[in-house]
């Protein structure tokens, strides 16, 4: 009987110190880059899929993502070093990009702020300011994004859709087009079929109008 108690005991321990997942699973470490020393690209290479990268400082690149990531950077900036490239292109995996309120994440001073191009993509922006991108802020070109309590300011498009976005509790003012452009028809012989979802959101002072067409599929409530 002892020498049973003992196997149990000796497996409980393999399976909470040794990796059977129930507990004490080992998380992996955030990375931090202060962007007046190092590149964050160069992070984003390196950081294996799930990783979570704290950003300091501004970050004069554009950047390119393919696997599962989070970005934090609560008052930090990404900005394109020019206005031909967007600042950041996710073509594949879930990036999540994040501020934290009243310190938000900034993207900016791109061609667009965030595009996502990638059956398989998807961008999640929270508490983010989007902001002087000269075509647009976010795009969906192909793939998924979420926008959350963020501010969309200042672009040319606010953010256009062509495939799915669910777009929630957004400031969206002041951009040269519309503030939401989405489109369900077909544009020369790409097939479209955007779908947005979402709610209170506040718009104003869009100089194309804040949801174009009008007569796309809004959902109710999505515009205060």
């Amino acid at each position: 009987m002892r020498r049973f108690k003992l196997f149990v005991v000796g497996v409980v321990g393999l399976a909470v110190v040794g990796g059977w997942g129930l507990v004490g699973a080992q998380q992996p470490q955030a990375i931090n880059v202060d962007c007046a020393k190092e590149s964050l690209q160069k992070a984003i290479d390196k950081a294996p899929p799930d990783a979570v990268i704290n950003v300091s400082g501004t970050c004069k690149e554009n950047l390119f993502v393919i696997k599962n990531l989070t970005i934090r950077g609560p008052n930090a900036t990404l900005a394109s070093p020019n206005q031909y490239f967007p600042v950041v292109a996710v073509t594949n995996g879930k990036l999540q990009l994040l501020g934290e309120p009243g310190k938000p994440l900034t993207i900016s001073d791109g061609d667009r702020g965030v595009v996502v191009v990638g059956k398989d993509a998807h961008a999640v922006l929270e508490q983010v300011t989007v902001a002087k991108n000269v075509w647009g802020g976010v795009l969906v070109a192909d793939g998924a994004a979420t926008v959350r309590s963020s501010t969309i300011s200042g672009n040319g498009v606010g953010i256009a859709v062509f495939d799915r976005a669910e777009i929630t509790n957004n400031t969206i003012k002041d951009n040269k087009g519309c503030g939401v452009w989405a489109t369900d028809k077909k544009i020369q012989n790409w097939a479209v079929d955007a779908t947005v979802t979402g709610k209170d959101n506040s718009f104003s002072t869009n100089a194309a109008g804040d949801l174009c067409p009008a007569d796309f599929k809004w959902p109710a409530g999505f515009k205060k």
